[in-house]
């Protein structure tokens, strides 16, 4: 808190101030110190001294933009993007890849020490991507009713940034993105104005199963009739034999969010396959994937390696998704039960076992409290516990259902270093000691950093 005297000299709203950009925070920006007042900037990178105009002013902190870069940090680089900047996609162009990692690694041991209270803890050194460009396997696209196809504009809902090539995804789907783009103009096929709700075209999905190949479009539409969709459909599938189909998802909803109410197969089938950890995957139009396979591949190595499995154990897995660490875990273990409220996760995960032929998995649909507190009085405490939440963390009332289980060890798998230190703070007083944090890099050019934290209890 700040004294008295310090307050006195706190800046004003609107004013101009020089800030000395000391590191960057989970979030993507940098802080700064201003007679010892907190000031948070979107793109500095650490070392920067900036001349920064003041957009909001509470008691302890300010957030403002940059009006000019006075004194460049050295970790500074050329953003390779021309969009950079204003598109949302990105946030860490601006600094190197090396500086990014080190940020990373600083982030989780910040967040754990600072919010979770926990010290001396064994992190281990970052996994870094081993390409930090092209590694996404799914984009959304937004169609915007002034023409335009690309990413939000940071902040804005309802502004786009016209992108005609990103460098984090694939030469494959910037072919796609563009051949939309070109057919869309063409044909002058509207797009969808999120304040009015009128328009029609509304995002462009495209996944690619980077193991196999394979790639899946999908146009995210208002209700109505798709004038020129067949046409579409089959050009796509002509001009690029890795498109194994081309669908059609209805939202009638007014938000701006990729929600389906239905799917339409245009052209070839409604699904396409990947490989991960040696395991094969449906993914169709809506089902949660780690967007970066090869990180992925590592993640599950993390993950199936902090489990220490010998063979014999019961293994829990909440948020299991559609069993990507689940089905990995079955191969070393003697029984292992997924839980899930999705249930057409679930059913997704079910198919995904017999796809692979593991008898040894089952899937439940259940919230990850009472899913875990039903699946325990019929099985017995499980001897580990993986749980990977998401953004917002597993929360009180989860963390409390793990201790009651009682799991000789927990795995747990965070996108989010803040929320997985507050869930730390509350599992470690109930018994259980921090062995290893693992961060990944899943994420390059962004903000976002994966953890994975193994415990003991006892």
């Amino acid at each position: 808190m700040l004294s008295w005297e310090t307050m006195a000299t706190v800046p004003r709203k609107f004013d101009e101030v020089t800030v000395h950009i000391q590191r960057l925070a989970y979030g993507g920006r940098g802080v700064g110190r201003v007679n010892g007042f907190v000031v948070f900037v979107p793109d500095t990178a650490p070392g920067d001294v900036a001349r920064v105009r003041l957009l909001k002013v509470k008691r302890s902190y300010g957030e403002g933009e940059v009006v000019a870069i006075e004194s460049p940090s050295p970790l500074r680089t050329t953003p390779p993007c021309p969009f950079f900047g204003p598109c949302g996609g990105c946030t860490w162009q601006h600094i190197s890849y090396e500086t990014q990692i080190q940020v990373k690694e600083s982030i989780v041991r910040e967040s754990l020490e600072h919010i979770g209270g926990l010290k001396d803890l064994p992190i281990l050194p970052i996994i870094p991507a081993p390409d930090p460009w092209g590694y996404r396997n799914k984009m959304e696209f937004t169609f915007h009713h002034e023409g335009p196809i690309g990413l939000h504009i940071r902040g804005a809902f309802d502004r786009v940034v016209d992108v005609d090539r990103c460098l984090i995804q694939s030469p494959l789907m910037n072919a796609i993105l563009q051949e939309v783009r070109e057919f869309v103009q063409m044909w002058k096929l509207p797009g969808y104005n999120p304040r009015s709700h009128v328009g029609f075209l509304r995002h462009l999905v495209i996944r690619e199963g980077r193991q196999t190949g394979e790639a899946l479009v999908v146009l995210v539409t208002s209700p109505g009739e798709f004038p020129k969709a067949q046409d579409l459909a089959s050009t796509l599938m002509a001009r690029h034999p890795e498109i194994k189909g081309v669908l059609r998802g209805v939202n009638p909803a007014v938000a701006d969010a990729v929600q389906l109410s239905e799917v339409e197969v245009l052209a070839g089938r409604p699904f396409i396959y990947e490989r991960l950890a040696g395991l094969t995957f449906k993914i169709r139009p809506e089902t949660f994937f780690q967007t970066n396979t090869a990180q992925a591949e590592r993640l599950v190595e993390v993950v199936t390696d902090l489990c220490e499995l010998q063979g014999q154990e019961m293994v829990v897995d909440l948020y299991c998704g559609v069993g990507t660490f689940s089905l990995a875990l079955a191969r070393k273990a003697s029984r292992v039960f997924g839980v899930e409220i999705s249930p057409e996760a679930v059913e997704a995960a079910r198919e995904n076992a017999r796809l692979n032929e593991i008898a040894n998995a089952e899937f439940l649909a259940g919230d990850a409290r009472t899913g875990l507190v039903a699946l325990v009085a019929r099985t017995g405490s499980p001897d580990v516990l993986v749980l990977d939440p998401p953004r917002s963390g597993a929360g009180r009332r989860v963390v409390r259902a793990i201790a009651m289980a009682r799991p000789r060890r927990v795995v747990y798998v965070s996108c989010n270093p803040t929320t997985l230190a507050s869930d730390l703070k509350l599992l470690v007083p109930m018994g259980y000691t921090i062995r290893a944090v693992q961060p990944l890099d899943l994420f390059p050019q962004t903000y976002h950093v994966e953890c994975v934290v193994a415990l003991d209890r006892g």
